[in-house]
């Protein structure tokens, strides 16, 4: 018998660490990208907001926690935390909603459907000015597109974007337009790699229509859906150009549409010039950001079938 040749633990160490070593030297450009521009701006936010820091005399005394205080105790700042909740509480699951009856619709073998699924994806990659300023003119009180539709149906005008109650509204529905195309492309990728032997088991079990969509889709398409749920979540939390484009550069009336990066913005530059506030402000951002991604991933990722 062939006696089997012996390997050597330090030499099994050696070998680990090299390639482990060369693992990581592929990825030090990554790192060293992520290092500059996340890591350092985030760590310099947070010093910053330890310190009385303004445009004009900085930098400024420690002043510690004081930013926070100040913030918790403004108003502003949290009617811009109420309406930055109330955006992506509505508009990331209709959002989702929309895009997945759109996939499904894309999915199916429909005439000139190559033309339909460029034009939901044109919307997304349209510049986001050019696209707040068609919806500012379909928003007009007077001659919008909107506005023309509702008359013609016999419903009241409404002033989109100078009445508090709709200004939130106008926002959600233009970003819903916005970013449908994107995620029913994510998800309709995700339909077609789904094996077609699945549909028929629930066909032989006599399964049909929206019990095949529920019991076999969508716990197929769990990855795209977990994906694009928590992509557009961290998105709509940062919402920023939409409201200053249609507003005008003002965070609606009554300030009914800012939200905590508009407050930050305002707070830091447009307005105040209090670095260290803004700073504060934007930490908090981060936090919550974080705080529900972490969530996100240790709950919902437990309903997603990869396989």
């Amino acid at each position: 018998m062939k006696r089997k040749l012996r390997i050597p633990d330090q030499w099994k160490e050696r070998a680990f660490w090299l390639e482990s070593g060369q693992a990581y030297l592929y990825l030090l450009p990554a790192f060293a990208i992520l290092a500059v521009f996340t890591f350092y701006p985030f760590f310099s936010a947070f010093r910053l907001s330890l310190y009385k820091w303004s445009a004009i005399h900085p930098p400024g005394a420690y002043i510690g926690l004081t930013n926070y205080t100040k913030i918790f105790a403004d108003r502003h700042f949290w009617n811009a935390v109420w309406n930055t909740f109330y955006y992506v509480a509505v508009s990331v699951p209709v959002t989702l909603f929309v895009a997945l009856l759109v996939a499904n619709l894309l999915n199916k073998p429909l005439r000139m459907r190559a033309f339909a699924r460029t034009s939901f994806f044109l919307a997304y990659i349209t510049p986001l000015v050019a696209v707040a300023m068609v919806w500012s003119w379909m928003y007009d009180w007077r001659y919008g597109l909107l506005n023309y539709l509702l008359g013609f149906l016999g419903i009241n005008l409404i002033n989109w974007l100078m009445d508090p109650k709709f200004a939130m509204l106008a926002v959600i529905i233009m970003s819903v337009w916005r970013f449908v195309g994107y995620q029913a492309i994510i998800l309709l990728a995700g339909l077609q790699n789904i094996d077609q032997m699945y549909y028929d088991a629930a066909k032989v079990d006599g399964a049909s229509g929206f019990r095949v969509w529920w019991n076999v889709t969508i716990p197929l398409l769990t990855p795209q859906i977990f994906f694009v749920f928590i992509m557009s979540m961290i998105g709509s939390f940062k919402v920023f150009t939409e409201i200053y484009v249609l507003f005008s550069g003002q965070p609606g009336p009554l300030k009914s549409a800012e939200t905590l990066v508009y407050y930050i913005l305002r707070v830091g530059r447009f307005e105040g010039n209090l670095l260290g506030r803004a700073a504060a402000a934007s930490v908090f951002l981060f936090g919550v950001i974080f705080l529900f991604t972490l969530i996100q991933l240790f709950v919902t990722q437990r309903k997603v079938h990869y396989q």
